[in-house]
């Protein structure tokens, strides 16, 4: 385990080095790089892992190429163990006057993503790269984009191709029609296709945007039973604003849309503060939906630049017999005392159900509610010198073995109480004391949780130190959501770009 830690230790010295080195630039050239390092060690096992991806780009003229380097230790507490290290994105091209042809590895997101939506995100685990090569035109009235590339997203199967072809028409300044098209050469046969359309205006914007799903079902028990079938999906919103008041509002409708559900290639929005989409939630519980449907209204309210009242409503049904229920309902205040000092106060309460069979087979009714309120306050010492309180409460409502008739059923309401108090000194220093204490008795973790932050910032790096416990939860982004476990360690993370 040493000479993997000192080898990390080694590749992230090399990266800093030529982080703070290999920046260059001439009359038609330049170059830059980017590196991000994190190390763990976890106390209960004495177990480290290390992960660190080195970015860097080369730009000349009218080209460019780049390549993203990744080495990866993991040695998680529960026992898992994996080691990666290589190139994972190459790519090169071209590009003069909005006209691009890109060859290699790239992201892509057609509109709103109900046709296709490739991004990564490390915090859920998420990283949808396409391989292949992509023409893209930008022009005052017309945007246009064509592609074919295969996706890693195969599951330990053959990698799907993915071939696709967008377009966007802006004949005037408030109206914008635009549509793509979608393909998915494997097994299934899948085709995605969908139509926009944007209105813009003085006091707001309105948006919609309708996919269509087309694909084969094999049945490999029963080849009679194999089938074609179908689906669709609408997203629409509507932002307004006038004087001090702004309104936004969603709406969502989704069957059969999201494929793979495996590989979230086309995750639609999720129309919800907490990004949260029922499907990809229920399919990480190993159980399955077929869509959703629902709805989102935000109003604010900004009396002056500090002043401002927001509240916010969603709610997400399940189109099938889960019924799957997911409401939010928000409300916060900012403001500021004594000068230029700030403050804001928010309520969070989430209200998710569903219905499953126990394990004596009968349907059942489960739930798990939250209610969070929030404050932070900052307080200035002078101009650079800043303290920030932050506080929070997490009460979690469950039900019972006696209202569920299951042995497995969480049985006991808790609660979570974290605060934390941050000194900054604008821009290079920033240390955080905190702590978290729960009542859950049914958690492995500790009641009492503290832990200590240091942040230094130097030159183009950012260097962030850890030790202590972060309690572990439910992280959302981009519509697909993981659970993180307890950390309790030593953490290091050192982000460097130039």
């Amino acid at each position: 385990m040493r000479n993997r830690s000192i080898c990390f230790l080694t590749v992230l010295f090399i990266a800093f080095a030529i982080c703070s080195s290999a920046f260059g630039q001439g009359d038609d050239w330049y170059m830059s790089a980017a590196n991000y390092a994190r190390y763990y060690h976890f106390d209960s096992t004495k177990t480290d892992s290390a992960a660190t991806r080195f970015q860097f780009d080369f730009y000349m003229g009218e080209f460019y190429t780049g390549a993203w380097f990744e080495a990866k230790h993991v040695m998680e507490e529960s026992g898992f163990n994996f080691t990666s290290n290589g190139l994972t994105q190459r790519y090169f091209g071209w590009e003069n006057k909005g006209f691009t042809i890109h060859a290699g590895n790239f992201y892509q997101v057609y509109d709103r993503g109900l046709a296709l939506n490739t991004f990564r995100d490390d915090e859920v685990g998420v990283d949808l790269v396409l391989d292949g090569l992509q023409i893209d035109w930008r022009h005052k009235f017309i945007d246009f984009n064509v592609l074919s590339a295969t996706s890693n997203s195969g599951g330990g199967f053959a990698l799907p191709i993915v071939r696709g072809a967008r377009a966007k028409i802006k004949p005037l300044k408030m109206f914008h029609l635009g549509g793509a098209y979608v393909s998915f050469t494997e097994n299934t046969r899948t085709n995605l296709s969908q139509v926009n359309a944007r209105f813009l205006h003085d006091y707001g914007e309105a948006y919609i945007e309708y996919a269509q799903k087309k694909y084969r079902y094999e049945d490999i028990f029963d080849p009679a039973l194999s089938k074609n079938l179908s689906g669709d999906g609408t997203y629409a919103n509507i932002m307004a604003y006038y004087s001090n008041v702004s309104l936004f509002l969603e709406y969502k409708n989704y069957i059969f849309l999201i494929y793979p559900e495996l590989g979230y290639l086309n995750t639609p929005p999720a129309a919800n503060r907490q990004d949260r989409l029922l499907q990809t939630e229920a399919f990480n519980s190993f159980q399955h939906i077929n869509g959703e449907r629902g709805y989102r209204g935000n109003l604010t309210f900004s009396a002056n630049e500090y002043w401002s009242i927001e509240f916010d409503y969603s709610k997400s049904i399940a189109r099938d017999t889960l019924s799957m229920k997911f409401t939010e309902q928000f409300a916060e205040i900012r403001g500021n005392y004594f000068g230029n000092n700030t403050f804001f106060v928010n309520l969070d309460k989430i209200d998710y159900s569903w219905t499953a069979n126990n394990f004596q087979g009968q349907p059942t009714h489960y739930y798990r509610n939250e209610l969070k309120p929030m404050i932070e306050i900052d307080y200035e010492l002078d101009d650079f010198h800043l303290l920030t309180l932050d506080a929070f409460i997490i009460n979690y409502d469950l039900p019972s073995i006696a209202d569920t008739l299951d042995l497995f059923a969480d049985s006991t309401d808790y609660s979570e109480k974290n605060i934390s108090l941050t000194f900054s000194k604008a821009p290079y220093l920033r240390f955080t004391l905190g702590g978290s204490w729960s009542d859950n008795e049914q958690s492995h973790d500790p009641d009492r949780m503290i832990f200590a932050e240091a942040t230094y910032t130097f030159g183009n790096h950012d260097l962030v130190l850890f030790y202590g416990g972060q309690r572990g939860g439910l992280v959302c982004s981009g519509g697909v959501c993981v659970y993180h476990d307890t950390f309790e360690g030593f953490r290091a993370t050192l982000i460097s770009r130039l």
